[in-house]
């Protein structure tokens, strides 16, 4: 693959990582879970700059940070997921049509947890309480509102072991996709250092150097993300 040296069209690793879209879906609540897409299997991932040691640097740190992103992305996908116990972020997946367009629920109403086992939804408008209401029900949050008017109140029921044990798959399908987000980053800053010893731009050892980095920022995130699946796992079950 040419280089292309002082090229406004070369664009480097960092960028074309931070300017790539999340995509992919998470289940339940429809959620997402980070992913990053796969470059086509004959194309270079992004364009040289002509500096192997600064594309493999900046492949490095958009590694880095995108794991970072893709981690905190699962973590908000455990957040939405149900326990036992009274959680605003349990609404965080919910849309409500306002004004002709779909709108967090939590920008239009605040929630509050008057007591371990209950949320109240508060619009900012009355006038979306219905409306809130509407998108509750069909949410896959599995409680029916109680409306009064002016505000809406949820009753968490308890949750049997058998229902438990069932938001325990959601978790993890919820963690193996944020596994594959990462591993497709680790491919990605790899394809870039391969790229780079290939062109000549850097010698086989810092290669080696490069993907050794880059499997440890991996194992350290897919460990992270690994601890943070079982503590929700133990919340999901604790009664």
């Amino acid at each position: 693959v040419p280089s292309i040296p002082n090229s406004k069209a070369a664009m480097s690793f960092a960028d074309a990582l931070a300017r790539a879209p999340p995509g992919g879906g998470g289940g339940g609540g429809g959620s997402q879970a980070a992913t990053t897409e796969a470059a086509p299997p004959d194309e270079p991932v992004v364009a040289s700059s002509g500096d192997g040691e600064l594309d493999v640097t900046n492949a490095i740190k958009a590694c880095k940070d995108k794991m970072s992103k893709a981690i905190a992305n699962v973590q908000s996908n455990f957040d939405s997921v149900r326990t036992g116990r009274a959680n605003p972020a349990m609404l965080d997946n919910i849309e409500v049509e306002y004004y002709g367009s779909m709108a967090p629920l939590n920008t239009v109403a605040g929630i509050s947890v008057p007591e371990a086992s209950t949320l109240v939804v508060k619009p900012f408008d009355t006038s979306a309480l219905g409306d809130i209401e509407k998108a509750i029900l069909a949410s896959d949050l599995g409680i029916t509102p109680n409306n009064d008017g002016q505000q809406i109140r949820l009753s968490i029921p308890d949750m049997t072991e058998e229902r438990r044990k069932e938001l325990t798959k959601t978790v993890g399908k919820y963690a193996e996709e944020g596994k594959v987000a990462i591993r497709n980053v680790r491919r990605d800053a790899m394809k870039v250092a391969q790229r780079c010893e290939k062109d000549g731009l850097i010698s086989k050892d810092r290669l080696k150097e490069a993907e050794d980095e880059v499997q440890k920022i991996t194992d350290g995130s897919i460990k992270k993300l690994e601890d943070a699946a079982a503590a929700k796992d133990k919340d999901v079950m604790t009664l």
